[in-house]
This record gives C-alpha cells, sequence and structure tokens, in this order.
C-alpha cells in the first residue's frame, strides 16, 4: 500500500492526520479518566464498606458476649445445678421448678433481644414452660438440626433455625441460639442452656446502614447465621452461592484479602469482615451494576465532552489545514508558472516564519535563474562565435593539408628534400589540428603538434631559435582542448623575438592533484602591462575565452612580461581523463574536473 503522505494533499493528509490523533487522544483520554473514576469509586465502596462491617462486627461482638456471658451465669447457677441433680420425683425439684421456670425466662424479659432461654434436662421426661421459656426433656433437643454442633462442645453459637418449642407463627420462629453444657460439680454433663435470639433483633444489629446490599453473617465453617436482604433482592440465596463464597473465603489470606470479585450470580463485588474473638464473618455482596451506577453517569459526561472535543477538533483541523496548505498552493502555482517558462515570477509575501523564507528564496531563486538564463545565452552566444571561428580555421587547413600533400610528393619527385621535409611537418601538424573534428585531444597528442611546430620554426628561423619542451610522462594521459599551447609560441616568435638575432622560447608542464599547468617563456622584449590588450594576439584571447567557456573562471590564461626581459604564459586547466561529452560551462572556481 502507498504511503499516505505521498499520495494524498497536504490539506487532506494534514486534516485526516490531525483528527485521527485528536480522537485517539482524546479517547483515551475518556477511557482513562472512566477507569481511574471508576476504580476509584470501587475503592471507596471497599473502603467504607470495611470500615462498616468492622463497626457492625463490634457491636455485634458486645451482644453475643453480653448473650454468653449470661449463659455463664445461669449455667453456673448452684440453684440451677442442683435441682438438675435431684431426681425427677422429688420434693425439692418440684418444689423449685417454678423458681427455676422464672429464673430462665427472667433474661428474655430483661433483654430486649433474647426470644426465650431453655434449659434441656438429662432426666426430665415432662416439659414445664412458660411461652418458649422452661425446662424440656433431653431428647427434643436430640432431634434438632444442629445438635450435631453442639454435642461434641461445651458451649456455641448455632444459625438461624425455628426454635424448638410450637406454637409460633412461621415469622417468629426462626431465631439464633447460643447453647452451653451444664455441669455437675463432678463435671458430668446434666443439661444443655439455650438462649435464643430474636431474629428481628439479630438483623438489625447487621442491617446498620445495609441500603440495597445482601448482608451475610457466617460462622467459622462458613454456614449461615443471619442473612439480610435490603431492597429489591438483586443476588441469590445464601445457599445458592454457599459453595462459590466458601471457595473465596478459603483462598483469602488471613488478615489480608478483605474483598474479591466475583461471579455469583451476575458479577458481584463481596467484602468481608472476620470477628476476631468467634472467627464469624459479617459480608456484602453488592451488585457491581450498583457501584457503577455512579460512573454511568460520569461515563455520559465523558462520552458528551469527547464528541464536543472531536467536534472542535474537527473545526481546528479545517481551519489550520486550510491556513497551511494555501502558502503551499501558491507556491506550487508559482512553480508551475515556471514550468512553461515565466522566470521572473514573484510571490507577494507577508509571511515572518518558514513560510516567509521559503517565498523569500523562492522569489530570489526566480531572480537568480533569469539571471543565469541571460548569462547562459551570452555565453552560448559567445561559444557559438568561437566554435564559427575555430571552423573556419580548421576548414582552410584542410585544404591546405590537401595541397602540401600533393606539393610534397612533388618536391620528393623534384629532390628537395628540405622543402619535402618542411610540407610533411606542417601535413603533420594539420593533421593532429585536425584531429577528426575532435575539440579535446590528449596532452600526448597537443605536445607532438607543439614538436612538429617548433621544428618547422627551427628550419624557417635557420635554428637561431631554441626551443626547450619539458613536461612529465604522468601528464600525458589527460586531455586537453586542442591547439592552446601553440598560439603562445607563435606570439612569442613575432613579437618577442622578431628583432633578435638569437632567443630562447621554453615550455613546461606540471601538475598537482586536481590541475594542470603550462608554462611558455621566452626572453625576448616583452612589453607594457598596461598595453597587454592592445597588443594580446587573437589567437591568445580565444584560448583564453574557450577555456573559462568550458570550464569557468578558475580556469584559464595568465600573462606576466617585463620590457626587456621577456614574456612568461601560464595556462591553468582541470584533469580529465577522458574527452568530455559535453564542456562544462561556468563551472565555479576551485571544482576539479578530475576524472
Amino acid at each position: 500500500m502507498k504511503n499516505p503522505f505521498k499520495a494524498f494533499s497536504f490539506q487532506v493528509t494534514f486534516f485526516t492526520s490531525f483528527i485521527l490523533i485528536s480522537a485517539l487522544l482524546i479517547l483515551l483520554l475518556g477511557i482513562t479518566s472512566y477507569y481511574i473514576t471508576n476504580q476509584e469509586m470501587v475503592d471507596q465502596t471497599i473502603a467504607s464498606r470495611k470500615l462498616l462491617l468492622s463497626e457492625i462486627n463490634k457491636q455485634l461482638d458486645q451482644q453475643l458476649q453480653s448473650v454468653e456471658y449470661d449463659s455463664l451465669v445461669l449455667a453456673s447457677n448452684p440453684k440451677l445445678i442442683g435441682y438438675l441433680q435431684y431426681g425427677e420425683d422429688s420434693f425439692e425439684r418440684i418444689q423449685q421448678k417454678s423458681e427455676m421456670i422464672d429464673l430462665l425466662s427472667r433474661l428474655s424479659y430483661v433483654k430486649e433481644g433474647v426470644h426465650s432461654v431453655q434449659l434441656y434436662a438429662k432426666d426430665t421426661t415432662l416439659n414445664s414452660r412458660i411461652a418458649a421459656n422452661g425446662i424440656f426433656e433431653y431428647s427434643i433437643l436430640e432431634k434438632s438440626s444442629w445438635y450435631n454442633e453442639i454435642k461434641d462442645a461445651d458451649y456455641g453459637w448455632i444459625g438461624t433455625h425455628p426454635v424448638e418449642v410450637d406454637g409460633y407463627p412461621a415469622d417468629e420462629r426462626m431465631v439464633v441460639s447460643f447453647a452451653r453444657k451444664v455441669l455437675s460439680p463432678s463435671g458430668k454433663e446434666v443439661g444443655i442452656l439455650v438462649i435464643n435470639l430474636k431474629m428481628p433483633f439479630m438483623q438489625k444489629l447487621v442491617t446498620g446502614s445495609a441500603g440495597d446490599v445482601s448482608r451475610f453473617i457466617v460462622d467459622s465453617h462458613n454456614r449461615l447465621v443471619v442473612e439480610h436482604y435490603g431492597g429489591v433482592k438483586k443476588t441469590g440465596s445464601y445457599d445458592s452461592m454457599k459453595n462459590e463464597i466458601s471457595d473465596i473465603l478459603e483462598k483469602a489470606v488471613i488478615g489480608a484479602d478483605t474483598f474479591a470479585t466475583a461471579r455469583l450470580q451476575d458479577k458481584d463485588l463481596m467484602i468481608w469482615s472476620r470477628q476476631d474473638r468467634t472467627r464469624w464473618i459479617t459480608m456484602d455482596i453488592i451488585p457491581w451494576e450498583d457501584i457503577i451506577k455512579g460512573s454511568r453517569r460520569i461515563e455520559k459526561v465523558i462520552v458528551l465532552a469527547a464528541v464536543f472535543c472531536i467536534l472542535l477538533a474537527v473545526v481546528m483541523a479545517y481551519f489550520l489545514s486550510r491556513q497551511f496548505a494555501l502558502p503551499i498552493r501558491k507556491l506550487i502555482h508559482a512553480m508551475k508558472l515556471m514550468k512553461i517558462g515565466k522566470w521572473d515570477v514573484q510571490i507577494a509575501n507577508d509571511y515572518e516564519n518558514e513560510f516567509g523564507h521559503l517565498n523569500e528564496h523562492f522569489n530570489q531563486m526566480t531572480q537568480r535563474i533569469d539571471q543565469l538564463m541571460l548569462e547562459v545565452d551570452e555565453q552560448n552566444r559567445r561559444k557559438r562565435e568561437a566554435e564559427i571561428q575555430i571552423l573556419q580555421e580548421q576548414i582552410n587547413p584542410h585544404f591546405i593539408y590537401n595541397t602540401l600533400d600533393m606539393m610534397n610528393w612533388h618536391a620528393i619527385e623534384s629532390g628537395a628534400r628540405e622543402l619535402s621535409h618542411m610540407l610533411s611537418l606542417l601535413g603533420k601538424m594539420l593533421r593532429i589540428g585536425l584531429s577528426s573534428g575532435a575539440t579535446f585531444i590528449p596532452v600526448r597528442r597537443e605536445l607532438e603538434h607543439l614538436r612538429y611546430y617548433t621544428e618547422l620554426q627551427k628550419i624557417r628561423f635557420h635554428q637561431r631559435v631554441e626551443f626547450i619542451l619539458s613536461a612529465p610522462e604522468s601528464m600525458m594521459v589527460y586531455y586537453t582542448p586542442k591547439l592552446i599551447i601553440q598560439p603562445f609560441v607563435e606570439n612569442a616568435l613575432l613579437h618577442g623575438l622578431h628583432s633578435k638575432e638569437k632567443g630562447w622560447i621554453k615550455i613546461t608542464g606540471w601538475e598537482d592533484d586536481s590541475s594542470l599547468y603550462f608554462g611558455v617563456e621566452d626572453n625576448g622584449v616583452g612589453m607594457d602591462m598596461n598595453e597587454v590588450h592592445g597588443r594580446e594576439h587573437s589567437g591568445i584571447r580565444n584560448v583564453h575565452e574557450r577555456i573559462q567557456l568550458y570550464f569557468g573562471e578558475g580556469y584559464g590564461v595568465h600573462l606576466h612580461s617585463e620590457l626587456e626581459r621577456g614574456t612568461k604564459v601560464t595556462i591553468s586547466l582541470p584533469k580529465m581523463k577522458s574527452e568530455p561529452s559535453h564542456p562544462r560551462e561556468g563551472k565555479p572556481n576551485g571544482q576539479s574536473c578530475h576524472h
């Protein structure tokens, strides 16, 4: 898939990217806020419920401790113990029965939460009672569902169960009981004392601030003691959840884990507190929906805020993308005008930022391009003129070469050896000068042409001019524009040594890392540097212009002359190991053409 940043316009890409990034950040912020808020509400619920359950446990423990103390007082009452040691038909038991029943009943009258007090005697076959208070036969207790819980213990609490005495409405029969064995002085069990607590009283103790939650109290064996369902019953009964609750409590670390998230009926939060003395557990089971009810309102607010922020982001993205795209469009339009040849196009620039720099540089670039186009046109004109002049100079030597060749054969046939040699040298010169129309030739060929020329001039001047030619072999592999040295040698002969009987001309070559150099020096009459341009040969000027047209102002011809001391010319060229396909025009100073 193609990169969208390369396929779509800047405005579309900026607008879409801004919207996507803004939406992502807003969504991330909303989800994070909702999660943190929801977690905070759960943490607050857990903390407040733990505190509440701890207080309920304290109150419950006080009541249970009071019942246990009352049972201990009754079970250790000497009269009660003595009563149980008499035979059922003895005068003492019959005489004390009413007093014992009154003793047992007194607690239910004094204590608000006591439903009844029952004494199950070992050797009693008759039941004597006032309401549910009284003395009952032991077999009734043995038939109860909770007898096994107390059979092997001295005392213990029994969870919610129906009272063993008939005659109570169904809603008043449910009690929570505390049973304690009554022992004789010898340690023998003579009965069991049971104090029954009213269910409304127990529920009142555990209902405080329960609200709509389900609250259970279970003993150390996870057996239900009291249960309460506040408001609409949203959770199942304890029996339906007993196994799951038992598993959670067994896995909990004692003293550390006091809450858990569980799927009992639906998803519920279970919080509990364990009593230190009885090891009973008071727990609240809160439906998860009730906990996050407040979060739902926050969620709506967050959604509305997110929608508003996204709409605002859309407006801002459109405005910003338009503002960013406008100067770019202007720049593109100006470039299209340049494409069709309007080099003088300018952009109205009132920006002071990066767009201002772009527009300013573009305007400067178009001005520079326009100027360079004019310079290139002028250079091309001058180059064409030079090429035409070179072509004209080549046409004449070509005709002369053919003529000289014919003359050379006639001279050989006539026995004019010196003339034939001169014609041969001239022909070789012209052959190199033509070079099949090539503009660049190797340095070796250029120096070879120069040697033919100097040898010819020696014959002409009858050896009164000495030519010294030296150049390192390493220079021979490079290319140079042809016929750039000979005009300077010719100029030295015509102007420097024409009035002298003897003289010398030294041609040297040297190089550095990036350039080639040729020097032409004579010991002629020299010239005044102020009049150099007036006396300069047209061929010399032509060489200088050709070099600068090809390679730029960094290269060319340097002339130095002193009257009566001679003249020295230095030619500088870039190193080229192959003939360039196109001359390099206007090359900046210092750049190398070394291939």
